[in-house]
């Protein structure tokens, strides 16, 4: 990189800031700057110590910025954290041998950060809690420092047998610091704070980590502007000072392409403006004035980062007459002098504010994709085919990864075995669990009971009657466990339990998702070795239909905080996946389907029994008074259904309307009426497959998502109702419908009204597939053939002409 010798004194400062500020690791400007971690053992217990660590920021204008510093290091032996005030391992690591107590960290290369400003009081300890920001030694001292104690164990007890851990290294927060090897020195003293008493460690050993730029990035981050008020010429930054690596991921300065957005993406992802200099910091050095005894600089500090604000910054210039400022406006500023030689003739200065400096505008998010998608055709010979043998097996076509996993995570050993946290994760694209709800159950492996549940309940406690004093909660062999209701006090509560066993769709809402509750197992395996894994799982969601596959152990789960800033990790896991076969749910489709358009007349009923007619005897006509007595929408123990009396004996019908034809587009009504008594759907799906739902322009009253199985073909969607407005379908009777309208935009090559091609291949309704009609009964064209407005009009046009052609001859 060629810099030129400025030819004015003027800028002298700025071109020495460029040339030295990231060549090498020791620093001229800050020769001393280091960050010092002392590592000090205040007590030893019966199988290590208990240490005080500090970390002390020594550099006079360097400081850790958010998210903060992480230190890691790696044991000498194999030594663990029991407890941590102050700080929290991001890893908890693995420590499935600890039965009782369970180590905060059994990690080799254990990584330290510290707590964030809200940690409870309990947790807390001198000089921590910053979120790891360190300020430099020269901005604020007393806010320079951090500290956090642990207790490590399976390490030696005495100054003797401990040893210190090794290949330390420091991330403040991004890389750049180099950590030497801790080395043993004399033991600290500390004072009490009335100053009266002094104690001495037990042991110290003490690191230094040094800044390097250039092992921090390859590049500068900051480029430097010069202009004068003697020269009209601006002096800008060099051309990709920064690197232009980035360049291909910049934003343009168009507010017009800006959505308003701020979050930090992890690992400080960059999204810089568009720059020639591509750098996310630009310092300008304006010689704004020159009077007779004084001369005026103006300073200017650019963001160009859109996921960075600086806090408490620091900017430190080199100017041979910064040893005689006279006054600084709106920044602070102190002199930084670590040569004192008689003449004086350089000196540097550091220019802080109390200021953050925030990001330069809002982060863009727009993002568009221009996706070439293979045109299909369709054959009614195909929609029949996969009409007949979509219900017989459990694999899903419009939904190939579609299950349901449980995931058993073993937190904690107990005196008889241990305490494990069980979650369903409903990964079901469009089929859901609605009320009343999933039930699970298993087979024990040997002879376990419960001891205590929360979250849920088992259905039936069983024979306890061989225990004495503490009953369990269940001694069945094979336990059923439901959800708890919503209403259940607090202390009964898990997360993401208590919902009356209902579990939304994937694809209509993945935070209802979710259920879970936590077990207490006794007179069960101890260890990885001894716990043996429950089985014949089954599950009713909340009937028939699921198969689950054995558990399988697999890597334990590793869970974040709440905070995003530590990793735990389970003793123990294992799963077990659940698929759905509708032909094991019911011999008999629950839906139908039926057609009509606006070229034809006829309307295409459902298929007579569509649905099985089992319940023909039981049903009820809709004019009958019986339909209207009270208590008959009261659902019945075994939900056995009272079904409203039709041809299709169906509880749902799914009504298709081709309404009408525009020149690029075309409407499409649909309606779903609900001929069950008993039953409301609350959170119902629709799911429609058809060709040219690759093209929905507009749907009306109803929310839509595209079901995108296969990324090469857009064909299927999920319709689903507006949060309190229609997305609860009403028991049979007059408030027991709702519809919406669906505008599509044309696709000229394939668009047509012949052989039933603006009807569906395949609806579902709640995961269940609908009987469609028989393909020759849909609603065909007019033998003329055409159907748009225009060739109508133009017929009845012809017809008042020769009407009026008539009339004129006659008179």
């Amino acid at each position: 990189m060629e810099i030129r010798k400025c030819k004015s004194t003027l800028f002298a400062s700025v071109v020495c800031f460029t040339i030295f500020s990231y060549a090498v690791a020791y620093d001229p400007f800050d020769p001393k700057g280091s960050i010092n971690i002392r590592w000090d053992v205040v007590s030893w217990t019966s199988d290590g110590y208990v240490a005080a660590v500090t970390i002390s920021n020594n550099q006079m204008y360097r400081p850790v910025t958010s998210p903060g510093w992480t230190l890691g290091w790696t044991w000498a032996k194999k030594e663990v954290i029991w407890s941590m005030a102050g700080a929290q391992a991001t890893d908890q690591g693995y420590c499935s041998k600890f039965k009782g107590n369970i180590p905060h960290s059994c990690s080799k290369i254990p990584s330290v950060v510290d707590l964030p400003p809200t940690a409870p009081y309990n947790q807390r300890f001198s000089d921590c809690c910053k979120g790891g920001v360190l300020e430099s030694l020269g901005q604020d001292p007393s806010a320079a420092v951090s500290a956090f104690q642990l207790s490590v164990g399976h390490s030696g007890t005495s100054n003797t047998t401990a040893r210190p851990p090794k290949n330390f290294f420091l991330l403040g927060p991004g890389p750049g610091y180099t950590c030497s090897a801790a080395t043993i020195v004399p033991p600290s003293v500390s004072y009490s704070p009335d100053g009266l008493h002094k104690t001495r460690a037990l042991m110290t050993w003490s690191l230094t980590c040094s800044y390097s730029q250039v092992l921090a990035s390859q590049n500068p981050t900051c480029c430097v502007s010069l202009s004068s008020f003697y020269n009209p010429m601006i002096t800008p930054c060099p051309s990709c000072a920064c690197g232009c690596q980035n360049k291909n991921n910049c934003e343009d300065n168009d507010p017009s392409s800006v959505v308003s957005l701020k979050t930090v993406v992890q690992k400080n992802a960059s999204i810089l403006q568009c720059t020639d200099h591509m750098c996310p910091i630009r310092v300008h050095w304006h010689v704004k004035a020159n009077y007779r005894a004084y001369w005026r600089v103006r300073i200017a500090v650019t963001n160009f980062k859109y996921r960075m604000n600086y806090t408490q910054w620091t900017l430190v210039a080199q100017h041979p007459n910064l040893n005689k400022l006279a006054n600084v406006s709106s920044f602070l500023y102190k002199p930084l002098i670590h040569y004192k030689t008689s003449s004086r003739s350089f000196s540097q200065g550091k220019f802080t504010s109390c200021v953050k400096l925030a990001s330069k505008r809002k982060i863009p998010s727009i993002v568009t994709s221009n996706i070439e998608i293979q045109r299909l055709q369709f054959t009614f010979l195909a929609v029949l085919y996969c009409l007949i043998l979509s219900p017989a097996a459990a694999y899903d076509p419009l939904d190939p990864t579609g299950n349901i996993t449980i995931r058993w995570d073993v937190m904690s050993w107990t005196s008889d075995g241990y305490v494990a946290a069980v979650t369903m994760n409903n990964f079901q694209m469009y089929r859901q669990i609605p009320s009343p709800g999933w039930t699970l159950g298993w087979s024990w492996a040997k002879k376990e009971v419960i001891w205590t549940m929360v979250g849920a309940q088992t259905t039936e406690q069983g024979d306890c009657s061989k225990f004495k004093a503490a009953i369990p909660h269940c001694c069945k062999k094979t336990p059923t466990v439901v959800d708890l209701l919503p209403g259940v006090p607090y202390n009964q509560q898990f997360s993401n339990c208590c919902k009356g066993g209902v579990l939304a769709s994937w694809g209509q809402d993945p935070s209802a998702a979710v259920s879970g509750f936590q077990v207490s197992v006794g007179q069960a395996g101890t260890s990885n070795k001894t716990v043996k894994l429950p089985k014949n799982f089954t599950l009713l969601g909340p009937g028939p239909g699921y198969t689950c596959s054995p558990a399988k152990v697999v890597p334990s789960m590793v869970f974040l905080t709440a905070d995003r800033r530590r990793k735990t990790q389970a003793l123990m896991t294992w799963n077990v996946t659940c698929t759905y076969s509708q032909f094991l749910a019911s011999k008999n489709p629950s839906c139908c389907v039926s057609f009509s358009s606006f070229y034809n007349e006829t309307i295409v009923p459902c298929p007579s029994c569509a649905c099985g007619c089992h319940n023909r005897k039981n049903c009820v006509m809709s004019d009958s008074k019986l339909a209207h007595m009270a208590g008959i929408n009261t659902p019945k123990k075994d939900n056995s259904p009272l079904l409203q009396c039709t041809h299709h004996m169906c509880p749902i019908r799914v009504h298709w309307h081709v309404k009408q034809n525009y020149k690029d587009y075309w409407r499409v009504k649909m309606a779903v009426t609900n001929f069950n008594y008993r039953m409301n759907y609350t959170e119902w799906t629709l799911v429609v497959q058809h060709p040219n739902l690759n093209n929905v322009t507009q749907v009306f009253s109803f929310g839509y998502k595209p079901l995108v199985p296969y990324q090469s073909v857009n064909d299927t969607g999920m319709f689903y109702g507006m949060k309190f407005y229609n997305d609860l379908l009403m028991e049979a009777g007059p408030s027991g419908n709702i519809q919406s309208e669906v505008l599509m935009q044309k696709d000229q090559n394939t668009f047509t009204f012949k052989q039933g091609w603006a009807f569906p291949r395949k609806v579902y309704f709640n995961g269940d597939e609908c009987m469609l009609p028989p393909p020759d009964a849909y609603p065909s064209l007019p033998n003329s053939g055409h159907v748009n407005s225009i060739s109508i009009l133009q017929k009845a046009a012809s017809m008042l002409l020769i009407m009026f052609s008539l009339c004129l001859s006659l008179s």
